[in-house]
């Protein structure tokens, strides 16, 4: 049995699983890695490459769940997008919705885990 991280400063999760919209699943996130560099700061790699910025806020909701909030600097094209995840720590599986503008853009369902950190990929 895990149990939810006081904080995910310094820790690094992957995710693979599936997105659910209008559109279609986005296969180029279909696994990511988010790394989290302070207390209101992450980074998101795919493939290698830096696919994301993002502030969010999470928050331990005893010793099974969490909730996670990120708000990407810009998200599938997109700015104004909100993602609210539940992580379940015990079957470590997370699932979310994803607002963008405060209308419903997506939904996501998948797993995670704990990884090393990647190095951060420079940006031009």
């Amino acid at each position: 049995m895990s149990r939810t991280f006081e904080s995910l400063v310094g820790l690094s999760l992957e995710w693979t699983g599936t997105h659910y919209s209008e559109g279609g699943d986005f296969p180029d996130l279909s696994t990511h890695i988010v790394s989290y560099e302070t207390e209101s700061s992450c980074y998101v790699t795919a493939g290698g490459k830096l696919v994301g910025k993002a502030s969010y806020s999470y928050a331990p909701m005893g010793v099974r769940m969490a909730t996670l909030v990120y708000r990407p600097d810009i998200y599938q094209g997109r700015s104004g997008v909100v993602l609210y995840a539940m992580l379940d720590f015990d079957l470590m599986m997370d699932r979310a919705v994803i607002m963008h503008n405060d209308q419903p853009l997506a939904v996501a369902n998948g797993s995670f885990r704990v990884v090393d950190t990647p190095d951060k990929p420079i940006t031009d």
